[in-house]
């Protein structure tokens, strides 16, 4: 913990901490706290997560395109191993929270022969499923599918850790960092760790736009920021292939970066030479995912729902009323951006709910009082975005999908707010004052115990199952489900995990202090410099 501790509030001469130094131990604290997430989940309890487990053993096989003949309204057919076809039996406490996870049946590792399996995701881009399907090809069982969640958490990871490296490059950079941290809720990790492309297409675009920031920083030095390009690049050629909705969100965090800069900033770009590899690395995978969209529209139908019960639930909505209901939705959105596990059927505990919602509306609301008033339009753009772009999307689906949103399908938006605020409150420094330092503690501390909350709730959720009479005793007294390595030795390590993080973050808003005072001379305590 040391050694993350000093690579973290290692800087250059100029104030600026060195990427080479952080991204790895990043690296490590996000791949640990996702895979702890996918461990303790039961199989197949993420939202879509059977379908898109389906598509990803298909496509590594070679099933990539759609096939004449094996879509039947209800999905696409596939040939896979049989206990990946039967992992719809997995699911059973979809939607029934006071089901615990022994309803499912065991997962043979023997039971490898060809089946037919379904999937909604049949159309979808190949690049995720691709490489999240690889440990199948060497693995069995329920090994197998674990191991496929934890390659889908370490994707997630590698760009969740290039976000964070990226903001440590700017100028000023413990606003954005406080902002993005409140970003990660527990729904952003909880996603991260699943089998299903919303995690990477969330991770990526956050990537990408905190990338961004640097660059336009130092548009007129761009050398001491090369990793940051060199992810953009990266981010903006995987979003291209994640989603078909994956473009509009890479769109708007360009556009959100811009708006926070000035445009010479941006136009300085374009006269580097590794910013005009990058655009062309971005623009190949742009060109690719466009060309699958073309690939996928003219194959036979792949969706998850029959035709006929989309019209039958939609022909009475007009494209205008899915606008706005969605509108009038906004903000109902907001306890799903913290935290709805499972198939949305476990909303975490209000003391939790409460704790986030609050740092969020003060995060939010805080840049509407930047002076002077021209540098609050732009925010105010993003703000309004939140709530335009997704109901413009549902809007243009109604008739073809029906009302299918979800607060998890905006949180790549929501996370470039968040982080869009931190950008424009960072001229108010964050002085070392005791004042400061013991509100950062009280606050970082509150956010330590809330992750382990709602870790611990989760787990509850399935072990014990939420009932009526089941209580945090029942988890220790009565359990039903374990998963591996057990619950009580998951929640430790989940806070150990976490714990590291926390005091990680504290390190680098108050340089030569602790997250737990205890031991610190008074000496060590005064030698700490303001760096804002």
């Amino acid at each position: 913990m040391t050694g993350v501790l000093e690579a973290i509030t290692e800087t250059t001469a100029d104030g600026r901490h060195r990427p080479a130094a952080i991204f790895g131990k990043l690296l490590i604290f996000f791949m640990l706290a996702t895979s702890l997430w996918s461990i303790a989940t039961p199989l197949m309890a993420y939202p879509d997560e059977p379908a898109h487990t389906i598509k990803a053993v298909a496509v590594v096989r070679g099933q990539v395109t759609v096939e004449e003949g094996t879509s039947f309204g209800h999905g696409v057919h596939v040939r896979v191993p049989s206990y990946i076809a039967n992992l719809v039996s997995q699911s059973c406490v979809a939607f029934k929270r006071d089901i615990t996870a022994d309803c499912a049946p065991p997962i043979p590792s023997s039971d490898n022969f060809e089946a037919i399996g379904v999937t909604s995701a049949g159309s979808y881009n190949p690049l995720y499923y691709w490489i999240v399907g690889v440990p199948t090809l060497v693995m069995s069982g329920a090994p197998a599918i674990y191991a496929m969640r934890i390659v889908s958490a370490l994707l997630s990871a590698v760009f969740y850790a290039a976000a964070f490296t990226a903001l440590l490059q700017l100028r000023r950079p413990k606003w954005p960092l406080i902002t993005a941290s409140i970003a990660v809720t527990p729904m952003a990790l909880f996603l991260a760790s699943g089998i299903n492309p919303n995690s990477l297409e969330i991770a990526a675009t956050v990537a990408a736009f905190c990338s961004l920031l640097p660059i336009l920083e130092s548009s007129r030095s761009l050398g001491r920021v090369k990793p940051a390009i060199a992810t953009v690049g990266i981010a903006t050629a995987v979003l291209a292939n994640t989603r078909s909705v994956s473009l509009v969100w890479l769109l708007c965090a360009i556009l959100a970066a811009c708006v926070l800069f000035r445009w010479r900033d941006f136009a300085a770009l374009f006269t580097n030479r590794l910013v005009r590899i990058t655009i062309g690395v971005g623009t190949l995978g742009v060109v690719a995912g466009l060309g699958w969209m073309v690939v996928s529209m003219r194959g036979p139908s792949a969706s998850g729902t029959a035709p006929e019960l989309i019209a039958n639930a939609t022909n009475n909505v007009a494209p205008y009323q899915a606008f706005v209901t969605m509108i009038d939705r906004t903000w109902d959105y907001l306890v799903q951006y913290i935290g709805v596990m499972g198939w949305l059927d476990t909303s975490l505990p209000q003391i939790v709910i409460a704790f986030w919602t609050m740092l969020i509306l003060v995060a939010i609301l805080m840049p509407l009082t930047v002076r002077p008033r021209r540098q609050v339009w732009g925010y105010v753009a993003i703000l309004l975005s939140v709530s335009i772009v997704p109901a413009i999307i549902q809007a243009v689906l109604i008739r073809s999908a029906g009302f299918i949103w979800q607060g998890r399908y905006t949180m790549p938006l929501f996370i470039v707010l968040l982080i869009s605020a931190g950008m424009l409150w960072r001229g108010h420094a964050l002085r070392p004052t005791a004042r400061n330092q013991t509100l950062g503690r009280l606050l970082i501390i509150s956010g330590l115990v809330a992750h382990v909350i709602a870790f611990a709730y989760v787990l509850r959720r399935y072990v014990a199952g939420l009932t009526d009479i089941s209580t945090w005793q029942t988890m220790l007294s009565n359990p039903s489900w374990q998963p591996p390595l057990g619950w009580i030795a998951l929640t430790v390590i989940y806070t150990i995990v976490i714990f590291w993080g926390a005091r990680a973050l504290y390190a680098v808003l108050f340089p030569g202090t602790s997250l737990v005072p205890f031991g610190l001379t008074k000496k060590r305590q005064k030698s700490a410099q303001p760096s804002m």
